[in-house]
């Protein structure tokens, strides 16, 4: 076995080396922050991560119990607006009953009689008796019966 060595090349030339810009302090905390969580324990990790997530979690809670509350107070105005709404109907209804209509249109004096008086129901298959006069006119009848 041979050894042959080559002469070993010497550069002459100086290398560039970029000059090393001190970074502000701002951009060597995150670095800083990412070794000492690297370095962290793991049980000490767990820990940050389950604090974290309660928080979150917290926080989630928070906000949907606080729409229920919204919801449940909406719920509330709804039914006692339709409550008014019934209550209001209600009285309008009685205001237009035939009874009140009738009432009113006698103070006015739009109508002869004072009191209304409810007609008996009679069936259809049964033909109407002749009506009967009591004063002033005399009538014939021209149906036969």
């Amino acid at each position: 076995m041979s050894v042959i060595s080559f002469p070993r090349r010497v550069d002459t030339r100086r290398a560039h080396r970029p000059v090393a810009v001190p970074r502000p302090t701002s951009l060597r905390a995150p670095v800083q922050e990412r070794r000492r969580w690297r370095s962290a324990t793991s049980s000490r990790r767990a820990i940050v991560v389950l604090a974290a997530a309660m928080a979150i979690s917290l926080g989630g809670s928070m906000y949907v119990a606080n729409r229920q509350i919204e919801i449940h107070l909406l719920q509330n105005q709804l039914l006692q607006d339709q409550s008014n709404y019934a209550v209001q109907v209600g009285s309008l209804t009685n205001l237009s009953a035939p009874s009140q209509i009738a009432t009113r249109a006698g103070a006015l004096h739009l109508v002869g009689p004072v009191s209304v008086t409810q007609i008996p129901t009679t069936p259809l298959d049964k033909p109407l008796p002749l009506p009967k006069f009591n004063h002033y006119a005399t009538a014939t009848s021209r149906t036969i019966r």
